[in-house]
């Protein structure tokens, strides 16, 4: 009796290991709305970043940014931000450093 019980032990420990060994963690996955959102409140919440002028697009987890900026650490602060937000995969940096162009149309 005493070794049929420490058959059923061995055999209940062999299996609750064996399906350890396959379980692997949960893989966390953003959604690229919440990366949008998470990166707009970043730049908002950053006292050296113009966000108002800074606009966020996000598609499968590459964040794009736009807009214009006065100086070039603003521009580097932005980028960032954006790098370490969570689940961002990769920065397309298009944000373009100094004050706008003056109309060269002249219309109003």
């Amino acid at each position: 009796m005493r070794v049929l019980k420490l058959f059923l032990a061995f055999a209940v420990l062999a299996a609750l290991l064996s399906g350890c060994s396959s379980m692997q963690p949960a893989k966390v996955q953003f959604d690229d709305a919440e990366i949008t959102t998470a990166v707009k409140a970043k730049l908002a919440a950053d006292p050296d970043v113009s966000a108002i002028q800074v606009d966020v697009t996000t598609n499968e987890s590459v964040v794009t940014l736009t807009g214009r900026v006065k100086t070039v650490d603003e521009r580097h602060k932005a980028v960032q931000i954006a790098r370490e937000t969570n689940g961002v995969k990769r920065v397309n940096d298009l944000i373009k450093v100094g004050e706008m162009p003056a109309n060269p149309g002249g219309g109003a």
